[in-house]
């Protein structure tokens, strides 16, 4: 009986050690990633060239670029840099399944695209500096391209990944030769 008594006595500290572990697993959760420099952005950086699409290996064991990637789908990805000016997009999503995300360099998800139904999407793109804002129609916009889509990207770097599914392996070439056709650059004025 006295044990019990002990334990009730107690019960403001134990509820307070419960409440300060709970407060450091709160704070290690949200503080990890700011002290880890394993994200894809910082493993990528490292082996892509800026603005260019490169067209990942297919994964098998021990040839993954990164973790988890499916060994059903094909990648190509661009680590575009808009520190010298923006960067202008183009691929084409032949069908369902095929996807084109960006991703910031923190990896906040900026623009995802899926395929449509029954139809090829052609996406254009230009990812806009951070701080770079469109204030209007000017003159010289009437020869703009109407059909690129702008976007802003909240970090000079990021990544741009084209994702096509590989339904089977008779159909590798003809993957191969659309993610060719993606193109990431810098745009010329």
């Amino acid at each position: 009986m006295t044990y019990v008594w002990g334990l009730i006595e107690r019960w403001p500290y134990v509820l307070g050690a419960l409440f300060a572990a709970g407060i450091v697993h709160i704070a290690t959760t949200l503080i990890m990633p700011h002290l880890t420099s394993g994200d894809a952005y910082s493993r990528l950086s490292q082996s892509l060239p800026a603005n260019t699409f490169v067209i990942l290996p297919p994964a098998g064991p021990g040839t993954q670029v990164l973790p988890f990637q499916a060994p059903d789908v094909r990648y190509a990805i661009c680590r575009f840099d808009t520190s010298s000016g923006p960067v202008v997009m183009s691929a084409t999503l032949p069908e369902v399944g095929w996807t084109l995300s960006l991703y910031s360099s923190e990896g906040e998800s900026i623009y995802a695209l899926p395929a449509a139904a029954n139809r090829s999407v052609d996406v254009r793109l230009v990812v806009m500096p951070p701080g770079d804002i469109f204030v209007g129609v000017v003159p010289e916009s009437r020869a703009a391209d109407r059909g690129l889509t702008q976007l802003q990207s909240p970090s000079p770097g990021g990544l741009a990944v084209l994702r096509a599914p590989l339904k089977a392996r008779f159909f590798a070439a003809q993957i191969e030769r659309d993610l060719l056709r993606a193109t990431c650059r810098q745009q010329s004025y």
